[in-house]
């Protein structure tokens, strides 16, 4: 198993596990919406294990949403439900929507937190649909709540003794990639400055930085003036057991007035690629052999989710620092379908530092102290991150 992943896979067995002391807590219900689409938003104090389940008992159309290891607090905001929802029930392990009409689950968003929103949300969006089709699909569903259940309790019956109490690393590894190299310039300012060169000495400002914390083992994609593929840097971030892949580029736009920093996570339509990809490029995910397809498939989703889940809150973390080092762009945090953001078990974000069609980016992002400005932000921000981390496995 990859070094840097088998925590992640130990963690996520030990989140499974339905009488854990640190299931999920959520705080908020709040339903939202028309009869045509509904929104349903569970405030959680962590990422949560859910299955959504369509049913019609005496008529009445209900999505069922199990939450197996979490529990609604006794003090949680549950104000009436707006929508398509009637009114809904908390049970032990599930929360039971009955609905004015009939809907469906259209799609599930598990949120991290941000500047503004410090909790995590898991969003589930209704759509309204004809009453035979909901039928169908109640009919269809017939015995997969039970299934999801016996999944679970499996789960929870091999998950391994040290999960629970899963220990930090000895070191985080970091992964740094420079963008672009070699026969790939990038792009280039007006006094000729290039992106692959600029970046290559900021990520290597970076490199000097974090080596001077023991707690760190960093390796490049590249040191030199090469092209690399992009799946062969994937690759090795995960060959090298990455905790966090850092992707360094810098900007152009068509406005000369557009400046400062931007970092990318990966949108939903890199998240429909990334299995696809993954196959193509031989990266499976480290669940162990004999594990059922049923079980693997879950600790796969789980593992995809932790993986988009640390993308975004390391991405959060380093907006501020980078504020700090020179302006940033309005929307600092976006998401675009880049291929080195696809590894489907490291967490990754792609930063542009500046625009090199901006002069006062290139004057910063060429000069000596501009570099280290932008390589210290960055190494701040992996420091609060794997910070964060550590008190994560204390807690445990």
């Amino acid at each position: 198993m990859i070094p840097g992943i088998r925590y992640l896979v130990s963690a996520l067995f030990a989140a499974l596990v339905v009488m854990s002391a640190h299931a999920g807590e959520i705080s908020a219900i709040q339903v939202s919406g028309d009869t045509e689409h509904t929104r349903i938003t569970l405030t959680t104090s962590e990422p949560i294990e859910h299955g959504s389940f369509l049913a019609q008992p005496g008529g009445v159309a209900q999505v069922e949403v199990l939450l197996p290891g979490s529990v609604v607090l006794s003090n949680a905001a549950t104000p009436p439900p707006g929508g398509a929802v009637e009114s809904y029930e908390i049970r032990d392990d599930e929360v039971v929507f009955s609905l004015m009409t009939p809907m469906m689950v259209s799609r599930t968003l598990n949120l991290s937190p941000t500047t503004l929103e410090r909790n995590y949300r898991l969003v589930i969006d209704l759509v309204r649909v004809a009453p035979v089709r909901f039928e169908r699909a109640v009919t269809a569903q017939a015995g997969a709540k039970q299934t999801y259940r016996a999944q679970m309790a499996s789960l929870a019956r091999r998950a391994p003794e040290p999960a629970i109490g899963a220990s930090r690393p000895d070191k985080y590894v970091i992964v740094i990639d420079p963008g672009h190299g070699g026969k790939d310039p990038g792009a280039s300012s007006h006094n000729q400055k290039r992106e692959k060169n600029i970046v290559l000495s900021t990520s290597l400002k970076l490199k000097e930085l974090l080596e001077r914390n023991a707690r760190y083992e960093v390796y490049m994609t590249r040191e030199t003036d090469v092209y690399v593929d992009h799946e062969v840097r994937v690759s090795k971030a995960r060959n090298w057991g990455a905790d966090l892949f850092i992707s360094v580029h810098a900007d152009a736009a068509g406005n000369s007035a557009v400046s400062g920093a931007t970092v990318y996570t990966l949108s939903s339509r890199g998240e429909r690629r990334i299995d696809g990809t993954a196959k193509t490029n031989g990266w499976d995910l480290p669940i162990e052999d004999g594990t059922t397809v049923e079980v693997s498939g879950i600790l796969a989703d789980l593992i995809r989710r932790e993986t988009k889940s640390n993308s975004s809150v390391f991405a959060e973390m380093l907006i501020p620092e980078l504020a700090k080092a020179g302006p940033v762009v309005r929307n600092s945090h976006r998401r675009e379908n880049f291929f080195v953001l696809l590894a489907p078990d490291v967490p990754a974000v792609l930063v542009e530092v500046g625009f090199l069609t901006n002069r006062s980016d290139v004057a910063r992002l060429g000069s000596e102290s501009g570099q280290r400005k932008s390589a210290a932000a960055i190494a701040s921000a992996i420091d609060t991150y794997f910070e964060q981390r550590d008190l994560l496995y204390a807690a445990n």
